[in-house]
């Protein structure tokens, strides 16, 4: 696999504005499309059995805006070059779909939880229109604040075997769309999605291993995230701890304290 952890964020900032809302594919994305495309349909319904209307279908190709979302009886029906989607709604938990087969299929979707209040002062982004921050955890090096463009930014050093690891947790118009790289839940051969109720929008936490064995993990929201890439699956222990810690400010202002 292409290592492409150094250019994720300058992608990501580039491409922002650019993508279709219904497509968000980068470069890298749109060469690693299956060649013929693929019929998924379904049913998405919640976990007494009621159809979910208006969940979103991420991760595809596809770019007609009817095809993105499911009816008011939760079915939904796309042609896609994508290997995986992902089904979301607003305040259930993301449920990937891996593209086979041609049986019409029934999608669960588990509520989410509620984002907790941090208990004490939290490590965020000063002077930001930031929506949630982490508690800070001993041995995890805090940088100063950055800019990069109209997004603020700082990076959290973590020490492995490897030597030091990067957690890159940056807010911004431009800085993320809310979602995992496509690219990079296409090709994660375990993934995982759970999601925070914070307000009006979700948090997303999600977790993928790719082919070669590395891990990665991305917590963020519409404009906000942080992030790792590539890591040892035994060198996670320590940022997951950190992202585990994800919480909303109990005040205005409590997400622009530094440990």
């Amino acid at each position: 696999m292409q290592n492409r952890s150094a250019v994720r964020l300058g992608l990501g900032l580039a491409f922002c504005c650019l993508l279709l809302p219904g497509q968000r594919l980068t470069w890298y994305e749109r060469q690693i499309l299956l060649p013929d495309p693929h019929t998924v349909s379904g049913r998405v319904v919640d976990e007494s059995g009621q159809p979910i209307a208006g969940a979103h279908i991420d991760h595809s190709d596809v770019k007609e805006q009817e095809q993105l979302f499911t009816d008011e009886m939760g079915r939904f029906h796309v042609d896609t070059h994508a290997s995986a989607i992902v089904i979301r709604k607003h305040g259930f938990d993301g449920q990937l779909i891996r593209i086979g087969g041609t049986v019409p299929l029934r999608i669960v979707l588990q509520r989410a939880t509620q984002l907790p209040a941090c208990r004490s002062a939290c490590v965020g982004l000063r002077g930001a229109q930031s929506s949630f921050c982490f508690p800070p955890v001993s041995s995890i090096k805090v940088s100063e604040q950055g800019r990069m463009g109209d997004s603020v930014m700082r990076e959290f050093m973590v020490p492995t075997e490897d030597g030091p690891r990067e957690v890159l947790f940056g807010t911004g118009p431009t800085w993320t769309l809310g979602i995992p790289y496509t690219g990079d839940v296409w090709e994660s051969v375990e993934y995982s999605e759970k999601d925070y109720i914070n307000g009006d929008s979700d948090v997303i936490d999600a977790r993928g291993k790719d082919s070669d064995g590395k891990v990665w993990r991305y917590v963020g929201t519409f404009g906000e995230s942080a992030s790792y890439y590539e890591v040892d699956p035994s060198d996670a222990a320590l940022p997951d701890r950190f992202l585990d810690g994800v919480c909303t400010p109990k005040k205005s202002g409590d997400s622009t304290l530094n440990p």
